[in-house]
């Protein structure tokens, strides 16, 4: 009996930690927002409008190879506190070779304080692309390189 308790207890203590999964399992989760990162010699801007796991992302990356843009039909909303993983499959590109490839990258909200001022910046990772099943999706927990970002995001969970 006492271990039946402590096995409940364990998973009661451990639940909170857990997100729902992709799209944290309500309508009312959503990704919103903007924002230009510098990473590298690189510039990315990525806008972002998701609810649930579904929505669209756009991104613009100015590389020393050239500029690099397209449209990810995002598929996977993985919010955790203040931070949305999120991934797609890259749907329209200027870059062929990319195209119906995942795209992958996470944004951490830092909110607004009072009176709507920014509580300090928002940030992000730059987009991760590769073939569909073969790199890490929305749904497993990962570390990102993230770095602050100029714009907004809004993560609600």
């Amino acid at each position: 009996m006492l271990r039946a308790t402590l096995a409940i207890l364990s998973v009661a203590f451990v639940s909170p930690a857990w997100d729902a999964g992709p799209g944290s399992g309500t309508a009312a989760s959503s990704v919103k927002g903007s924002g230009t990162i510098n990473f590298g010699t690189s510039v990315e801007h990525v806008s972002v409008n998701t609810s649930a796991s579904s929505g669209r992302a756009t991104f613009n990356d100015q590389t020393v190879s050239g500029n690099v843009n397209g449209t990810i039909e995002v598929n996977c909303v993985r919010i955790v506190g203040n931070e949305a993983t999120i991934s797609g499959i890259v749907t329209h590109t200027n870059r062929k070779a990319i195209q119906g490839f995942e795209g992958l990258f996470q944004i951490r909200d830092n909110g607004k304080g009072r009176g709507g001022k920014s509580t300090g910046s928002d940030f992000m990772s730059p987009v991760l692309f590769h073939a569909v099943g073969t790199g890490s999706n929305c749904q497993v927990p990962g570390e990102f390189d993230v770095v602050p970002v100029k714009g907004d995001f809004t993560v609600e969970p």
